[in-house]
């Protein structure tokens, strides 16, 4: 073992300008595919708190709002069957969903929490200030007209709210960058991919002599192969610490330091379980970007 280790460091010291750039490449590439995965996650997040981008929302009405069809105050039962009739009986509408006062301010609060300012209107506010929202899936997104003019006008709707509208400069925004980010990932993945047999490569044939020593005193293939598995293991895990540390910057100054406190009322933003679990994922994909081609080459180049 303190053989190989000699090696290892004896090769890292060969090596270094190459490991270095090696580690840059690797830790850009991490750090991409890590804001694309993040951003897919906020996507998820987006989608999960407003609902199915295809939908439209209808309101019933709370002691509080203004629409001419809510004089009477809250939805009564009758006036709640005579909406979901309406719905169930519509051509255009595939399915609805419904979301009570409570899992509304759930979610405003949520919302809200986000931010001090939030925080402090969320106080003002009960369940009572919620209303009953039904989550209309279409048939066809294109196709709405006829559940808005019909479900509108009813008594005990407050409002009726298109998802499609609120959302789509969102969604098409976050998917974008999510493909911008993967896209130019993807590029860097296959630039450290060609760097590690690269480095694989010149280091083989740098020691030439000493592996052919080692073949010839009988040495294993796994001794022959350990000092550049190692090297490679070294540069994947200081790749993953400082794409880790990128995120982690990220999420402090950009995420919770900017988006939550400016953009906090448009959506729920990503939390640092979800930046976690993108962590543990480019860290995955670390290793297998630094040992899969190390074996391949090495088996290539070392005949072992």
């Amino acid at each position: 073992m303190r053989a190989i280790l000699n090696e290892l460091r004896a090769s890292l010291t060969r090596n270094t300008s190459m490991t270095i750039s090696l580690i840059v490449t690797m830790s850009v590439s991490l750090l991409l595919a890590s804001l694309g995965l993040l951003i897919q996650a906020q996507a998820e997040r987006t989608e999960q708190y407003f609902g199915d981008r295809l939908q439209l929302q209808v309101n019933l009405c709370t002691k509080n709002s203004p629409a001419a069809t809510c004089v009477g105050g809250v939805a009564t039962d009758e006036q709640k069957q005579a909406v979901q009739t309406a719905l169930r009986d519509n051509p255009e509408v595939k399915t609805f969903e419904v979301r009570t006062p409570e899992e509304n301010f759930a979610q405003a609060r949520e919302l809200l929490g986000q931010t001090d300012t939030g925080r402090k209107q969320l106080e003002t506010l009960g369940v009572d200030s919620f209303p009953e929202s039904y989550f209309v899936t279409l048939k066809d997104p294109q196709q709405f007209d006829g559940v808005v003019s019909e479900v509108s006008g009813m008594d005990g709707v407050g409002n009726v709210n298109s998802l499609r509208d609120l959302l789509g400069p969102l969604f098409e925004m976050l998917d974008k960058m999510q493909w911008a980010a993967l896209a130019t990932a993807g590029l860097l993945i296959i630039a450290a991919i060609l760097q590690v047999s690269n480095t694989i490569r010149m280091t083989a044939f740098a020691r030439r002599r000493e592996i052919g020593i080692m073949r010839l005193v009988g040495a294993s293939s796994w001794h022959i192969q350990a000092p550049f598995v190692l090297e490679s293991l070294v540069a994947a895990i200081i790749s993953a610490a400082l794409a880790a540390g990128g995120m982690a910057a990220f999420m402090h100054f950009v995420v919770y330091g900017y988006l939550r406190d400016t953009l906090g009322r448009i959506t729920t933003w990503v939390r640092w379980e979800d930046a976690f679990l993108v962590m543990g994922m480019t860290t995955v994909l670390a290793l297998l970007l630094a040992l899969v081609p190390t074996f391949v080459m090495t088996r290539k180049y070392l005949d072992v």
